[in-house]
């Protein structure tokens, strides 16, 4: 394994484990918080780095240029830049990594603005990874729409990943010899919500989750990439 020194801009829910992860492995890494820098008026941290990971949530406040301008162009083998799968909008079908985006709401179309500009200042440097909804920890879309009793299309398949596997993602892209532009990171498992969400809240003893019954077409995000790197899933059903 090549000497490698990361750096991690968000070191919260995802980024914290990553640094754990980093660091079981003897990988030297550094990161930051939100309350030690602001992208707004605090200076780009000035530590070295092999692989940059970028993890923040869509800044709205901040332009996309100015966001991408702040990073230092050069000393990074790897950057990866976490998205989501939100900048496909409402397409149903099989989603791949070849889908083009269609963005529906302000935080999906600020993603892929700041995917492209960094796609142009870090040619065949930067990899996009654009999980899917992130479970673990006391993090799970059914917990959080139980608790908020706010209605969802049951009938939808869910496009999930559990942190365990990102982390495991992450660290395997930023491996490849290559970069690869975008990676969509969704676990191969896609039940009906009524189906999933239901067992989950059942299992729990926690108040159902409500559904409409409406018959919309179904998206299923899915990935070209993850065979080619990563094949062996920690949590296949997301338990």
């Amino acid at each position: 394994m090549v000497k490698q020194t990361w750096g991690i801009i968000g070191l919260g829910w995802l980024g914290q484990k990553l640094s754990e992860h980093l660091s079981q492995k003897g990988i030297e890494n550094w990161g930051t918080r939100s309350q030690d820098f602001d992208w707004g008026c605090d200076d780009f941290p000035t530590k070295p780095c092999d692989v940059l990971f970028l993890n923040t949530p869509p800044l709205l406040q901040i332009n996309p240029e100015n966001f991408v301008a702040k990073i230092p162009t050069g000393g990074y083998r790897r950057i990866i830049f976490i998205s989501s799968i939100s900048v496909y909008g409402n397409q149903a079908g099989s989603i791949t990594e070849q889908t083009t985006t269609e963005p529906m709401t302000d935080s999906a179309r600020w993603l892929v603005a700041v995917e492209n500009l960094l796609s142009e200042k870090f040619t065949g440097k930067l990899t996009v990874i654009r999980p899917g909804g992130l479970v673990g920890g006391d993090r799970h879309p059914a917990k959080s729409l139980s608790q908020s009793q706010r209605p969802c299309a049951g009938n939808s398949a869910v496009n999930l990943i559990h942190r365990d596997d990102l982390v495991q993602i992450i660290w395997a892209a930023a491996q490849a010899e290559s970069a690869w532009p975008v990676i969509n990171a969704v676990t191969p498992f896609h039940p009906a919500k009524k189906e999933y969400y239901g067992e989950w809240t059942a299992a729990r003893g926690m108040a159902p989750v409500l559904f409409t019954d409406t018959q919309e077409p179904s998206k299923i995000v899915r990935s070209d990439v993850l065979p080619k790197i990563y094949s062996s899933w920690l949590r296949p059903r997301l338990d």
